[in-house]
């Protein structure tokens, strides 16, 4: 395993998995300009190495409790500062929802505000059954973030995400999964484990049809049929010249596990 400590995020490796984990537990992780360009340069780190899998994760007690309210509170920002501090939000969580690896989200304890529009920018969210997701923006006077109108309608419907918005509500992990907020929720002592397998299992896949999916998956709701055909068509006759393609085909003829190497 390599390890680089860069507070307020920390970057690891381990094999084909890359962490990034948000490294302010004393705060329980509040987010600050510089947790958002820590987050952009771990995740092109994760880019030019030979990774499968990204997990974004928080230390100690929490994924992110979001915006450090104290900072807000003691520090007056000009208007371009103002403008600067949410567009490095905007440009993080973007950069997470059009990575090329797929990204999962550990979350324990609390993702909220600004920490459930980062978890809700993965692929993939793994929650504690007792964690909590909240989004109170509108109850404290300031407002959504992180493209959270499109992540969050993409995975409820544009009614059910208007309610949770504007009500400013709060779910627990079983309650995000079950409403298909979060992918899975597991015992806290579980969770761990439960992010391990699956990311695993995604890096046992092969990675430049992974790529050509997230991509896809990514402007299907701007596309139409014949877009998606067409794209779905150029992407398998890509992989198909690639050694990966071939590794497949061996491998099923041969009654094996493939062997992918991303060429």
């Amino acid at each position: 395993m390599t390890t680089t400590t860069e507070a307020p995020t920390r970057y690891e490796r381990e094999g084909d998995i890359a962490r990034i984990c948000l490294h302010r537990p004393d705060s329980l992780n509040a987010v600050t300009p510089a947790m958002y360009e820590g987050i952009c340069d771990s995740l092109n780190r994760a880019a030019e190495a030979d990774v499968r899998v990204i997990i974004l994760e928080g230390e100690g007690r929490a994924f992110c409790v979001g915006a450090d309210m104290e900072q807000h509170d003691e520090t007056e920002r000009t208007q371009k500062e103002r403008r600067e501090y949410v567009w490095q939000a905007q440009e993080a969580c973007e950069a997470v929802q059009t990575h090329q690896l797929p990204v999962i989200a550990k979350v324990q304890g609390y993702a909220i505000g600004a920490g459930a529009e980062l978890a809700l920018s993965t692929d993939f969210v793994l929650m504690g059954e007792d964690a909590e997701m909240r989004f109170p923006e509108l109850s404290i006077g300031t407002y959504i973030g992180g493209g959270v109108t499109y992540t969050l309608t993409d995975r409820v419907g544009r009614a059910r995400a208007k309610e949770l918005i504007l009500s400013a509500a709060s779910l627990t992990g079983v309650e995000a999964a079950d409403e298909g907020i979060a992918t899975s929720a597991h015992p806290a002592n579980e969770l761990d484990a439960a992010v391990d397998e699956l990311a695993a299992k995604l890096a046992d896949n092969a990675p430049i049809p992974m790529a050509f999916a997230k991509e896809q998956f990514g402007r299907v709701d701007r596309a139409t049929r014949d877009d998606v055909l067409t794209a779905e068509a150029e992407a398998l006759l890509a992989c198909m010249a690639t050694d990966d393609w071939q590794e497949g085909v061996d491998a099923f003829a041969e009654d094996r596990e493939p062997t992918f190497e991303g060429a």
